[in-house]
């Protein structure tokens, strides 16, 4: 899979009418500028088509430039001999007067618009890379479940409705719980429990999957920086919930222990047991990386993570995916850029990537460069 063509109006501080076409021949594409230039905001366009939310802000109208009344991006992609184009409008929505109420979204695919983004989602394959993820394995659990379901949603496209009807009932019951449903009692909660666990134990076992597969990936990755020590990768949760393979057993298991706890939840006001606060862990030679490791290894290890994806996401679906990363390189020492660059050398598929100063980018074949200079975007001769 490749990135063939990009096209941008009203997309943050891009002109409208911008086109970048990357060379078929180039594996390799280099964006780079001073900072503030548009850059990120390039790999950000790529990444809303195909993951259809930013990586950078909650808030669609954040997207759209000041003072545009909507923004267009649009990427025709490569894929098993195929060109598809995936298209994406989002138009400020008001009530009345200047008063803006949200952003309105409609997507197109092959220039045909479809409904909803399930439809959609995995035309265009990506993993993306900020120097944000550098910090995951000491972040916030939420991070961390981000990541996981991410992760899953890329090689499995059913993970997000399962991921929404879960949300969606966690919600219901949170309102119960809060007291907002007025005819919120024991009987109504059991009903919700049963739904929770039912759409929970979908969560924790694809999650839980997921990990055990890129357990030894992150090994092999890893070892090339660091072979004396040991990775392992373990899914955090409650211990009757680790206890129990198979959707079945963790139903039964996610069910028990919303029960066990409903006095607890009645008091706070929410839920506090199951996948909605679970977590995940890298032990480094036994011991939990975020507590022991140095930060070089932290590095190594979120590194090998991700490269780990990118193996994983390749191998379910037959192609390399377009690896996003977003001035990585210069967040890393000598030693972790040089492997980086040298498993990307490696790799079948096509990186982008954004940095201030190409020269931090070793010179190799198949690559193109773009300076990108109030956002505008000019094909240059690649350094070597």
């Amino acid at each position: 899979m490749r990135v063939i063509e990009l096209q941008c109006s009203g997309w943050r501080n891009l002109p409208d009418g911008l086109r970048v076409e990357f060379p078929e021949a180039a594996r390799l594409d280099v964006l780079f500028g001073d900072n503030g230039q548009g850059k990120t905001n390039l790999l950000e366009a790529i990444y809303f088509l195909s993951a259809f939310r930013s990586f950078r802000t909650a808030q669609a109208a954040d997207l759209v430039r000041v003072g545009a009344p909507r923004a267009v991006i649009a990427v025709r992609v490569a894929t098993r001999e195929l060109e598809r184009t995936i298209e994406v409008h989002l138009g400020r929505r008001a009530a009345g007067g200047t008063r803006e109420t949200g952003v309105a979204r409609s997507v197109l695919i092959d220039g045909k618009p479809v409904r909803g983004m399930a439809s959609a989602f995995g035309l265009l394959s990506t993993v993306l890379f900020v120097p944000e993820d550098l910090g995951l394995l000491r972040a916030a659990p939420a991070a961390r479940r981000r990541f996981l379901d991410f992760a899953v949603s890329t090689v499995t496209r059913a993970y997000l409705g399962e991921a929404a009807d879960f949300q969606n009932v966690l919600r219901n019951r949170n309102a119960v719980l809060r007291g907002r449903v007025p005819q919120g009692s024991p009987s109504l909660l059991d009903t919700y429990d049963d739904e929770l666990a039912r759409t929970g134990a979908a969560i924790v076992t694809r999650r839980r999957d997921l990990l055990r597969t890129l357990e030894p990936l992150v090994r092999r990755f890893f070892a090339a920086l660091h072979a004396e020590l040991e990775v392992e990768l373990g899914y955090v949760c409650a211990p009757e919930i680790a206890a129990a393979e198979g959707r079945v057993a963790v139903e039964r298991a996610l069910r028990s222990g919303l029960v066990e706890r409903r006095s607890v939840d009645w008091r706070r006001g929410y839920s506090t047991f199951g996948p909605q606060v679970d977590d995940f862990e890298v032990r480094l030679a036994g011991r939990p990386a975020r507590e022991h490791a140095s930060q070089g290894q932290l590095r190594s290890l979120v590194l090998a993570l991700k490269l780990a994806e990118l193996s994983h996401v390749e191998a379910v679906t037959a192609e390399p995916p377009v690896l996003l990363l977003d001035d990585v390189p210069s967040e890393l020492d000598p030693v972790r850029r040089r492997y980086l660059f040298e498993t990307l050398q490696a790799l079948r598929g096509q990186c982008i990537l954004t940095v201030a100063d190409r020269a931090v980018v070793p010179g190799m074949p198949h690559r193109s460069d773009f300076r990108v200079e109030g956002g505008r975007v000019q094909a240059v001769a690649a350094a070597q």
